[in-house]
């Protein structure tokens, strides 16, 4: 008996689009004095609201460095100077990636 034969109809044009628009978000320079919000900091750090909140933005270990660089999510809404941030992730990467997250599911 002969395996069933499965066919896949693939959209030439999302797909193109769908990869023009990632390599614009890759490539895209962040400017002095630009201001990234929540969302942008997920897309930059492939990492979720939840784990950046607790292990980032409240951990005690970075409340200094959030200082300068957030608006503590002031009026329900993070703000981050894209500059420093960008500075801080790159100094912080090791440590933030070597160790076991403080989120628990």
């Amino acid at each position: 008996m002969e395996p069933p034969i499965i066919q896949v109809m693939i959209d030439q044009d999302y797909v193109r689009r769908l990869a023009e628009a990632e390599v614009k978000r890759l490539v895209q320079d962040v400017e002095p004095g630009a201001w990234w919000d929540m969302k942008r900091l997920e897309a930059e750090t492939c990492r979720k609201r939840d784990w950046l909140i607790a292990n980032i933005l409240l951990n005690p270990v970075y409340q200094q460095d959030m200082k300068g660089i957030s608006n503590g999510g002031e009026g329900g809404r993070w703000m981050f100077k894209a500059s420093g941030m960008r500075k801080f992730l790159d100094s912080h990467f090791e440590n933030l990636n070597s160790r076991p997250s403080k989120l628990v599911r």
